[in-house]
C-alpha cells in the first residue's frame, strides 16, 4: 500500500504548490504584495534504535514561507502615495478593534475627520506634531491633521540690502523729513508683519554724511521714524563692515496689535561707483493668518506637511516605520498586511527609522516575477503528473495482485 500513499502524498503537495503559485500569479500586479513559496519535507519511518534499510513515505509540506525582498516601484500623481526606501512597514490601526498591523502598501487618504486612512478603513500612525514640531522620544497615535488656522505671526527680523554709489556729491545738510528727498539721497523699502497680520511699510532712508565711507541710515515705519538715526560703513573697497541703530526697533502698530519689535539686516550692502539699486530681494518674517487649504505632502523623512492659504507650511505629524528582528515571522492577514508574532518579535518603532526613508509619490510594485512563476507552475504540473501516473501504477498493480 505504501506507493499508493506516496504517490498521494505527492499529488497533495503538488497542488499546493499550485496553489502558491497561483496566488503569486494573481497578484502580480497587486502593490505591496510579497511572493510566497512553499517548503517541502520527505517523510520517513522512525528509526526505531536502527538506521537499517528504509524506504521514505513521501513528501510533507514543512510550511509556506514570505519574499520580503523589493523588486521596484511605479510612479504616481498622488501626495499621499507613498513607499519605503529601505526596511520597515507603515503603521496602521484599525480604529473599531483597534489592532495594530504592518504593511509596505502606502496609499493614503485624507478623510474629512482629519485621519489618514489606507484603502481599508485603518488608520495610519506617526508622531504628532506640537506647534510645527515632531518632539523626539514622543509615542505613536492616529496621525490627525488638526491645525485647520494659522494665526498670524509679527516680524522680528528683515533683510535688505542695496548698493550706494560712491560716485554721489550730495550731503543733505538740513534735518532728516520723510517727505523731503532733498533730505537723503536713496530710499528702501520691505514689508513687515504685526501680530494681527497686518502689512507695514517699513522703509530705509540713506544720507551721504561728510565723513568717508559713512552713510547715516533712517528708519520709518508707516512714514513715521522710528528710533535715531543710525549708521552704515564701508570699508576702502566698498564693502560693508557694521551698522548701527537697526538692530531692536520697534514701532506701536495703530491697528490694536501689539507692539513689533524687529532687526533689519543690511551687512550685505556694498558702496562702489555703480548706480544706487537694491542687492537681492528684501525679506522679512512673519505672515498673515492662513487656513489650511485641504493640500498635503510628505518629505523624504516621512514628514506630513499641511499647507495654508498664506502659503506657509505647518508640520502636523512624521509617519511611523516599523522594523522587526526577523521579517519572515510576521503572520499575513491579507490586504498586503502583516501582524507581529512571536517569530517576528515586537515592532522596533523609532524617529529616525524614517529619516530619507520615503519616495512619495510612488507605490511599491508586487515582487512578482510572472516567468518565473510561469515556470514554476509548469513544474508543479509535471510534479503533479508524474505523481498520479504512479498512483495509476500502483492501481494496475494492485488490480493484477487481486486477479492471482
Amino acid at each position: 500500500m505504501g506507493i499508493g500513499n506516496i504517490a498521494n502524498t505527492g499529488m497533495q503537495a503538488s497542488m499546493a504548490n499550485m496553489e502558491v503559485i497561483s496566488n503569486n500569479i494573481a497578484n502580480a500586479n497587486t502593490y505591496g504584495f510579497k511572493k510566497s513559496y512553499i517548503n517541502f519535507a520527505d517523510i520517513y519511518p522512525s528509526l526505531n534504535g536502527s538506521a537499517g534499510n528504509q524506504v521514505g513515505l513521501g513528501v510533507d509540506i514543512a510550511g509556506i514561507s514570505q519574499d520580503f525582498a523589493t523588486t521596484g516601484y511605479d510612479l504616481t500623481s498622488g501626495p499621499l502615495d507613498l513607499s519605503i526606501k529601505r526596511n520597515g512597514f507603515f503603521t496602521l490601526k484599525d480604529p473599531t478593534s483597534g489592532q495594530i498591523s504592518y504593511t509596505r502598501m502606502g496609499r493614503f487618504k485624507q478623510e474629512s475627520d482629519g485621519y489618514l486612512y489606507n484603502l481599508f478603513g485603518q488608520r495610519l500612525q506617526g508622531y504628532p506634531a506640537v506647534n510645527g514640531s515632531v518632539p523626539s522620544g514622543g509615542s505613536i497615535s492616529d496621525l490627525q491633521l488638526t491645525n485647520l488656522t494659522m494665526p498670524a505671526s509679527a516680524s522680528t527680523a528683515a533683510t535688505l540690502n542695496v548698493n550706494l554709489d560712491s560716485t554721489d556729491t550730495k550731503v543733505p545738510t538740513v534735518p532728516f523729513d520723510p517727505n523731503d528727498s532733498n533730505t537723503y539721497n536713496y530710499n528702501s523699502a520691505v514689508s513687515i508683519y504685526d501680530s494681527l497680520g497686518n502689512i507695514h511699510n517699513a522703509q530705509l532712508f540713506y544720507v551721504k554724511t561728510s565723513t568717508p565711507n559713512s552713510w547715516a541710515v533712517n528708519v520709518c515705519v508707516d512714514g513715521a521714524q522710528v528710533g535715531s538715526a543710525g549708521t552704515m560703513t564701508f570699508s576702502q573697497s566698498g564693502v560693508c563692515t557694521g551698522t548701527t541703530g537697526l538692530n531692536n526697533l520697534t514701532f506701536t502698530p495703530t491697528t490694536g496689535a501689539a507692539d513689533v519689535t524687529f532687526t533689519i539686516t543690511a551687512t550685505g550692502s556694498t558702496q562702489v561707483a555703480n548706480p544706487y539699486k537694491p542687492i537681492g530681494t528684501p525679506v522679512a518674517d512673519g505672515f498673515k493668518a492662513g487656513t489650511f487649504n485641504g493640500n498635503v505632502n510628505v518629505d523624504s523623512n516621512g514628514n506630513v506637511i499641511m499647507n495654508y492659504s498664506n502659503g506657509k507650511q505647518q508640520i502636523a505629524g512624521q509617519i511611523a516605520i516599523a522594523n522587526f528582528q526577523s521579517v519572515t515571522g510576521l503572520a499575513d492577514i491579507g490586504n498586503m498586511q502583516w501582524i507581529a508574532s512571536t517569530a517576528s518579535g515586537e515592532a522596533s518603532l523609532a524617529q529616525d527609522n524614517g529619516t530619507n526613508n520615503f519616495n512619495v509619490g510612488s507605490l511599491e510594485q508586487s515582487n512578482v516575477d510572472l516567468t518565473t512563476e510561469m515556470v514554476n507552475l509548469i513544474n508543479a504540473q509535471h510534479t503533479f503528473q508524474a505523481n498520479a501516473q504512479v498512483e495509476q501504477v500502483f492501481n494496475e498493480v494492485m488490480q493484477t495482485v487481486i486477479q492471482l
